[in-house]
């Protein structure tokens, strides 16, 4: 069985630094802040690789690539076990 975790995403580009701010409730998304800028893709492929370090798993972009709105997939990695890593982080 392959562990997926699908997770929605709030991204604030061309910030000081990589930071999960923490969850929005009324959006139900993840709200992180990145540093790269929204022009050709610099903030989803920080974004990306970055998500892929905290969570050790392969993350693909499902949704929202032009948009600060996102959906990722996170394979690899179940949702307790995300809770877990994101529950340290922030």
């Amino acid at each position: 069985m392959i562990n997926e975790t699908e997770i929605e995403l709030e991204v604030i580009p061309n910030s000081k630094e990589f930071n999960i701010i923490g969850f929005n409730q009324w959006t139900n998304a993840l709200k992180i802040k990145v540093q790269g800028k929204a022009i050709k893709g610099q903030a989803n492929k920080e974004l990306v690789k970055k998500l892929e370090k905290i969570f050790q798993s392969k993350v693909q972009l499902i949704i929202g690539e032009k948009s600060r709105k996102k959906k990722v997939l996170l394979k690899g990695i179940s949702k307790d076990q995300f809770l877990k890593i994101l529950s340290s982080k922030t």
